[in-house]
């Protein structure tokens, strides 16, 4: 390892700011421009580059671009051995950082210019050990729960909303990590990150978050050539690491006792990293070799938890558990495609300004779309009614599996769905969750049968009067086409009253003074969303057509004045832009 340390360096400072590198070329500059506009002088952090190995021109770029901003005091540049991996360059920048805090970033992202000082005075003002920012995803699913209030002292013992954010993007307080001797796993170990931060939430109950203003800017480049640890994920080696995570529950100093709140924190890896892999389009995605060693590594993985693991998965996901344990890929891929279309499709009902808020109310379906191309089919999810329950109507052959269809109770799900209305950042990539209230309507199936029937009956007259009129051979094929068509509609088919389909109707409104946590967004075009979840299907859709335009501050006044969304004629009045 090369490293070179000028004595004027030796001062603490409070923050220190460690980037592992690995052949990043020109996209590294982005960040250290942030860095080097961040609004906490100069003096008070350091950053560390530590570069793995690259073979390209990325520490050339680094220190071209150190010298001509004059940033030699600030900024560093260490070349070390490659490892292909980040875990050995973050520990070198841990071991050679001065800061009383450390933050991790990565050589593709980014921070917002007040990033370092809101996240140092949070930690200052609340004692916490571990401080979060923010996060905007470009490219990426970013948390947003767990922004949605302030927090001063988390605790992942006793709460789960830590685990949307197990990245390493954030402030720790340097003497905490010697203090647990806090390291990441060196080599290509999948997950690195993640059991570094699990031990860190383990070990301390102070763990405090920046809700209110963006620091952290994830991002994802398309050529997946940008970060340090891309490669083609193994399922065997990554099902391993699964293993150690969970083997951190376990350990003398940040054991978790067995239980419900357990159960929970295993959720996140046997659920969300193992058994997604083997649903949907993960699984459809990979060639077929491919998916046989998915399905054999996680069925390894399902047969060595207790079924209580189970209970705190998602529903889809317990179907999918079962599925596992039963052993057969062909049903996982049947499943697979059928979860692979799973979708909602919400529309605006009515949007109104009064008094400089927007209210807008909308609705969404649960719906499965099949085939492919923009003209495939689409067709509410269906459920079946036993008694209080509310039972997902799987494919036959999985429905035949005893222990998948025990799981495919909906009912708690459905009562404990997951809607609201969202703003997005089209510039920046903030999400804002907005206070929304909403019900669920359950459609019966006999219902929509009865309104489809009469197009059912045209039809079949309609083709008795066409084979009437046509040469036989014809009328022949005339009439099969009909039937075809017509057994198509749900109306056709008998025995759906025990059947019915879900429709969530929602409301929100739009404060644009008031809009990020009692004060105005960021100046730009916010897109309004809606995002629905319901058993473990989460997904966020657009509402196209409908944003709201917030102005740049007055720089003439000390105080910005009120945001307003100005229209392009009439810049007194808000405006949410709706085309249809």
């Amino acid at each position: 390892m090369q490293t070179a340390e000028p004595p004027a360096r030796q001062q603490p400072v409070k923050v220190s700011v460690v980037v592992p590198t690995h052949n990043t070329g020109g996209t590294v500059l982005t960040g250290l421009r942030s860095f080097l506009a961040q609004s906490m002088p100069r003096p008070d952090f350091e950053v560390i580059y530590v570069d793995d190995g690259s073979d390209d021109d990325t520490v050339a770029l680094l220190e071209n671009e150190i010298a001509e901003q004059g940033a030699g005091s600030t900024v560093r540049v260490v070349r070390a051995e490659h490892s292909g991996w980040p875990g050995r360059p973050r520990n070198i920048g841990t071991d050679l950082a001065r800061g009383e805090f450390v933050h991790y970033v990565d050589d593709d992202d980014r921070l917002a210019p007040e990033a370092l000082e809101r996240l140092y005075a949070r930690a200052r003002e609340t004692g916490a050990d571990i401080v979060i920012g923010r996060t905007a995803g470009h490219g990426r699913q970013a948390p947003r729960a767990l922004f949605e209030k302030p927090m001063t002292s988390c605790d992942l013992r006793t709460d789960t909303a830590l685990l949307a954010s197990m990245t390493v993007h954030k402030l720790f307080r340097r003497a905490f990590l010697r203090e647990h001797r806090l390291r990441f796993p060196e080599g290509k170990v999948r997950l690195e990150d993640h059991m570094f931060t699990l031990r860190a939430f383990l070990l301390t109950d102070r763990v405090a978050t920046v809700h209110d203003y963006t620091c952290y800017h994830w991002v994802r480049h398309t050529d997946g050539k940008h970060n340090v640890s891309y490669r083609t994920i193994e399922p065997g080696p990554y099902i391993d690491s699964i293993r150690r995570l969970l083997a951190i529950l376990d350990a003398p100093d940040t054991c978790v006792p067995p239980g419900r709140h357990r159960n929970r924190l295993v959720a996140k890896w046997y659920g969300k990293k193992a058994l997604d892999r083997i649903s949907g389009k993960r699984l459809l995605d990979q060639p077929e070799d491919r998916r046989a060693e998915w399905v054999e590594a996680v069925g390894a993985l399902a047969s060595e938890l207790p079924p209580e693991a189970d209970t705190a998965l998602p529903t889809r996901l317990r179907i999918v558990a079962a599925l596992a344990r039963h052993g057969d890929r062909a049903l996982l891929e049947e499943q697979a495609r059928f979860e692979a279309g799973v979708v909602h499709q919400p529309r605006v009902v009515s949007t109104r300004w009064r008094e400089g808020q927007l209210t807008v109310r909308c609705s969404t379906s649960l719906i499965r779309r099949s085939g492919r191309g923009p003209g495939r089919r689409a067709v509410p999810l269906a459920f079946r009614r036993d008694g209080d329950r509310r039972v997902l109507r799987l494919p036959p052959r999985v429905a035949a599996v005893q222990a998948a269809a025990a799981r495919a109770d909906f009912s708690k799900a459905i009562r404990r769905s997951n809607v609201r209305g969202q703003l997005h950042h089209r510039e920046g990539g903030t999400v804002l969750n907005l206070p929304t209230t909403w019900r669920v309507i359950e459609v019966p199936a006999g219902e929509r049968a009865r309104r489809e029937g009469a197009v059912v009956r045209r039809l079949r007259s309609a083709g008795r009067r066409l084979a009437r009129s046509v040469p036989r051979p014809l009328a022949d094929t005339t009439a099969e086409l009909c039937a075809r068509l017509t057994a198509r509609l749900p109306g056709a088919r008998r025995g759906r009253e025990d059947r019915c389909t879900l429709r969530f109707e929602a409301e929100f409104t739009v404060d644009p003074a008031t809009a990020d946590h009692g004060r105005p967004p960021a100046a730009g075009i916010w897109d309004l969303r809606f995002q629905l979840g319901c058993g473990g299907w989460r997904t966020s859709q657009p509402l196209p057509g409908h944003s709201i335009e917030v102005p740049e501050p007055d720089e003439r006044t000390e105080e910005p004045p009120p945001h307003q969304v100005r229209p392009p004629r009439q810049r007194q009045e808000p405006r949410v832009t709706a085309r249809t």
